[in-house]
């Protein structure tokens, strides 16, 4: 937290009991100042619903600006939200304190049928690095109270601030009692690396194929109310409104203003640019049509500093400047990616040409320029890339010592992370080196494990190995050079990949045999609370089982390690 800036939350912490919720925006961006007013024909009739059961949020804030964000649902999981097809107009008002005796900005805002009943407010005017306190209001209705705040100037000197990082929050594998404990963390700001919803219907153990997505007790420990998986607008709304209905989800948001970047199951699991993630369920409609339904919906759900969008084509990559103290760049590592090597969209497999094809790509090369001009721009002290899969080489062969006995003679990687994309990694690599960014840290979500990493210039190449067992003791005695850091949270909420199987056998031994993997925690959900000064970047590993309640041993929030990065020093200094 911005020293400067610290202000008490008292009472806006909200607990399950939360007698109101707020309202998630979409609508065309309004500029925030009191004279701002929707078009008169829109409602602002009064409801005997309370309108903002999904509560309310902030995002993307900039020295003089946020986004004020809400949705009107009095019924989120109706199709229609329990709305009518009609314009709605919502009022708002932004205040320096917590009991609105100087606001400083209000107004009314649209919240259109066609976007949801959605709003999305961009509050400009405001002072830098300051804390603000916002509500909305519509028929009689008003929301809880919520904090937001601006970043520093640009150019602006830091003492410190401290920002969470999450991903990976599936309904039915688990509680959310991680997103609790990171709204007592007293964070500026936090960033949701993707799979803030899970695609999935329903889980049926009589037909566990049929979709649903749990852990090996073959338990759903929330369930959801319908089978089938979301595939026009209608439906992923419904999806938004049941994730954004907890509680816990909703007393983080009151919090702190977020930024957020989406993965596949936004739309479908290990979806590319080109096709469906072939998850084992058939499409049951045009999949660019089914991806342009998911983009709206992630548009009309979340306080991003974007456009609004049709859904056929959405630039979500951004960048959030923290004075002169960090740079935040948010990647798309999902929609401009070329489809996965070898010919089917599993997770985990043995080395394939198809990795090191040097025509295949991450992030598309408008993103990769974009990338690469930013950090050529950046003299912050720490660059943060906030991305969405595991970007170090990861080779679970490397637990064994003869890896084929156990049928891995070409080693186990994972094809939906940078392992699948040998050559992109390599130019990402070479953009941080060739632009001598001074701190790289690599943020990352998906992989559902606590992880860090030493950044290397250069990783072991599988083909320069005759047989797996020489690349497993080429790994061990690799001595890459430094060049950054990966810190990889856990899944708030889904299951562990190291739950049984070839890849629970050979998660510990990876973590032993690979020199640059600084930290591993195998076993928990996990999310980080990233304290940052001038001097340091501190990364608390806090850990769960969420598919134990929050009030049991297993489930109680906690910390694990702290992984500390020193100013000047590639990699991990200490983990404590």
């Amino acid at each position: 937290m911005t020293e400067s800036s610290q202000i008490p939350r008292r009472s806006l912490l909200i607990g399950a009991a939360a007698a109101s919720a707020a309202v998630v925006g979409a609508g065309a961006l309004t500029p925030g100042v009191a004279s701002a007013t929707a078009p008169a024909t829109k409602s602002r009739r009064r409801s005997t619903e309370d309108p903002f059961q999904l509560g309310v949020a902030s995002g993307d804030p900039l020295p003089e600006s946020v986004i004020l964000w809400t949705r009107l649902a009095p019924k989120p999981l109706d199709l229609d939200g329990g709305m009518p097809p009609t314009d709605q107009e919502v009022e708002w008002e932004i205040a320096t304190d917590e009991a609105f005796s100087n606001v400083v900005q209000s107004g009314i805002a649209a919240a259109p049928a066609s976007h949801g009943h959605s709003v999305h407010v961009d509050v400009q005017g405001l002072t830098p690095d300051s804390w603000y306190f916002y509500r909305f209001k519509h028929g009689g209705h008003i929301t809880e109270t919520a904090r937001t705040r601006t970043t520093p100037a640009l150019g602006a000197a830091v003492s410190a601030f401290t920002f969470g990082q999450a991903s990976c929050a599936n309904w039915q594998s688990g509680h959310y009692q991680l997103y609790a404990d990171l709204a007592q963390q007293e964070l500026d700001y936090w960033i949701h690396l993707g799979d803030y919803i899970y695609e999935y219907g329903a889980y049926d153990p009589k037909r566990p194929d049929k979709g649903g997505y749990v852990r090996d007790d073959k338990v759903a420990h929330r369930e959801i109310p319908w089978g089938k998986e979301p595939v026009n607008l209608p439906q992923y709304r419904r999806q938004y409104g049941l994730y954004r209905s907890d509680p816990d989800l909703r007393a983080l948001h009151a919090q702190a203003p977020y930024s957020a970047i989406w993965d596949d199951h936004e739309v479908d699991n290990n979806f590319t640019r080109r096709k469906s993630g072939g998850d084992g369920q058939q499409d049951r409609v045009d999949f660019r049509r089914r991806r342009a339904a998911g983009f709206r919906a992630y548009w009309e759900n979340h306080a991003l500093r974007v456009p609004p969008t049709d859904g056929r084509r959405m630039r979500i990559f951004r960048r959030v400047d923290w004075g002169s103290t960090a740079t935040f760049l948010f990647l798309d590592g999902r929609q401009y990616r070329s489809d996965q090597p070898g010919s089917s969209t599993s997770d985990f497999g043995g080395w394939d040409e198809g990795m090191f094809n040097p025509d295949t790509t991450m992030l598309g090369p408008v993103q990769e320029n974009w990338v690469s001009q930013q950090l050529a721009d950046s003299a912050a002290k720490w660059t943060f890339i906030a991305q969405q899969t595991v970007f170090s080489d990861v080779n679970g062969g490397a637990a064994f010592d003869n890896p084929a006995a156990l049928g891995l003679s070409k080693g186990l990687y994972n094809y939906d992370a940078w392992d699948g994309y040998w050559a992109a990694r390599g130019r990402l690599i070479e953009a941080i080196a060739t632009n001598q960014v001074r701190n790289p840290i690599i943020l990352t979500g998906d992989f559902h494990t606590n992880l860090a990493f030493d950044l290397l210039s250069e990783y072991p190449d599988p083909r320069d190995y005759p047989t797996a067992a020489d690349l497993t003791t080429a790994i061990k005695a690799w001595e890459g050079t430094k060049i950054g850091t990966e810190l990889c949270c856990g899944a708030v909420s889904s299951p562990t990949f190291f739950g049984s199987g070839i890849v629970a056998a050979a998660g510990p031994g990876t973590l032993r045999n690979t020199p640059w993997a600084a930290y591993g925690e195998l076993q928990n959900n996990g999310v980080i609370v990233n304290r940052v000064t001038s001097e340091s970047v501190e990364a608390e590993y806090r850990i769960a089982k969420t598919n134990y309640k929050r009030n049991t041993a297993e489930g109680r929030p906690r910390t694990d390690k702290t992984v500390v990065i020193e100013d000047g020093v590639p990699g991990v200094a200490e983990v404590k």
